[in-house]
């Protein structure tokens, strides 16, 4: 008898770590406190009556593989379909690469870009999605080039000379007798997404225009962009009137912060009517630390740096067009910003730099998930689905309602959507603190919402976890160093 109790009290210790081992990290079981216990009560509090920017879309660059790697590698049906209908972008953003020269040969070209455009556009009308296609020159062809000595974007004594070795490579600046030659080779690749059905949505005439680089790239002085804008814009408005410009596509450091702001690029183009009246879109590249976005963060002040002297007096939308460098840690590692950081960062944009728009670098590579993309191949790593609680449930045409919180820590974030069209409602809440009990307060708010969460752990990604209600008297757990979203309407797809 004794022998039988012993053999039942194993096989039940048995039976409890194999449950254990089954069930612990497992998505499918969320990882919820206890809401018993005692949390510092948070109240989320949405305005629907104070609004702010309409979004244009959350995307990427670049194919299922660098654009380096084997054309073979370059489309990828799976690859497709996960990134429309599972990340859910909506902005794709691609390079015009300049014709191959024997001294500067190039990653690709349009054959090789072109079943990548097809399989987007085709998986994008199955799913109606509307993606927007979007494209950046790095450099113009050879033979439009001059050489160029150039200190910095604002040098007033920088020189530029006709010079027959000039590549597409380290620099170089478009010749001043070529702006019609560039416009209409900008037009001839326009007109490639126009026969397969494309209305290129934004075209931005130069990446990152201070820098020389051993790839592609090509520099102007502020004085030399606004030149730009103003003698090629013109010419591409004329034959596709209905394309957005989108730039400078400089760092937000130098056009956001309070020592900086005041010499490059975007305030240039403000003192110039002519040049503003031909740029639709400020774009910057945000090229930044992961801190947390309290009010007194650098990251905040740059961003609301970029939005009370640009985008505000010059009523312009603004992009955020090319970031990276997270690593696939959730927190920051040696220095670096982790997949939160990430997190914080988009949402830092959203509120403070007004954004319409958010693009990544490198959608995704084969050869493992680095500090540049957010996939190897189709397999998803944590700043995927980081970005997910933006991509998928932000969709375009959603306008940023005012959502506060009511902590007087600076460790809990939130911004907030409606989509009148779709009748979805976002709530998009960092958690950056310890554990909170949380209640979603408004008027005419929806009475209830799917939560998705992802934690530090990597047991939830993104994942769905439950439906909570709004309301005073309603309030559910937010574990801390958790993102979630709230989704009410149905699927924003």
């Amino acid at each position: 008898m004794i022998q039988m109790i012993v053999r039942k009290a194993v096989l039940s210790m048995i039976l409890s770590v194999i449950f254990l081992q089954c069930t612990k990290g497992d998505p499918a079981v969320p990882e919820t406190p206890d809401p018993t216990e005692d949390y510092e009560k948070v109240t989320v509090r949405i305005d629907q009556g104070q609004t702010y920017q309409v979004i244009d879309g959350f995307g990427f660059f670049g194919a299922h593989d660098v654009w380096w790697g084997n054309a073979a590698d370059m489309w990828n049906d799976a690859w497709g379909e996960k990134i429309i209908t599972d990340l859910g972008i909506t902005i794709w953003r691609n390079e015009i690469y300049p014709p191959a020269i024997q001294q500067a040969q190039q990653d690709a070209d349009w054959n090789k870009q072109l079943p990548v455009v097809r399989g987007l556009k085709a998986k994008a009308d199955q799913h109606g999605v509307p993606l927007k296609f979007v494209a950046t020159v790095w450099s113009p062809p050879a033979d439009l080039k001059w050489a160029a000595q150039m200190a910095w974007a604002g040098d007033t004594e920088a020189t530029r000379w006709e010079d027959p070795n000039v590549t597409t490579k380290n620099g170089g600046t478009l010749s001043p007798d070529k702006y019609p030659d560039y416009a209409d080779w900008l037009n001839s690749h326009i007109r490639l997404y126009e026969d397969e059905g494309i209305d290129l949505y934004a075209l931005s005439l130069q990446n990152e225009p201070a820098f020389s680089q051993y790839f592609n790239s090509c520099q102007y002085t502020v004085a030399w962009y606004n030149d730009l804008l103003i003698n090629v814009v013109p010419g591409i408005k004329s034959a596709f009137p209905g394309i957005k410009i989108f730039g400078s596509e400089n760092m937000l450091l130098t056009e956001g912060q309070d020592e900086n702001w005041r010499w490059f690029y975007h305030s240039g183009i403000k003192a110039n009517t002519e040049a503003a009246a031909n740029l639709d879109i400020l774009a910057v590249h945000g090229y930044n630390d992961g801190v947390l976005p309290t009010s007194g963060s650098e990251l905040v002040k740059m961003w609301t740096n970029h939005t009370e002297q640009f985008a505000e007096p010059m009523d312009k939308k603004v992009w955020m067009s090319e970031t990276s460098g997270y690593t696939e840690s959730w927190e920051t590692k040696d220095g670096k910003p982790g997949a939160f950081g990430l997190g914080l960062d988009i949402m830092t944009a959203l509120n403070y730099g007004n954004i319409s728009a958010w693009i990544w670098w490198q959608g995704s590579q084969s050869d493992g998930i680095g500090e540049y993309n957010l996939m190897k191949g189709i397999t998803p790593g944590n700043k995927y689905f980081v970005s997910k609680h933006y991509y998928r449930y932000i969709r375009p045409g959603a306008v940023r309602v005012n959502a506060t919180v009511s902590t007087e820590e600076d460790d809990l974030f939130t911004t907030a959507f409606t989509h009148d069209d779709k009748g979805t409602f976002t709530i998009v809440i960092v958690n950056a603190g310890e554990t909170r009990s949380v209640s979603i307060q408004g008027n005419n708010l929806p009475d209830e919402f799917v939560m998705y969460r992802t934690n530090a752990s990597g047991s939830e990604k993104c994942s769905l976890i439950e439906t909570v209600k709004s309301g005073n008297d309603k309030s559910f757990v937010l574990p801390q160093n958790a993102i979630v979203t709230l989704q009410a309407g149905g699927d924003p797809l």
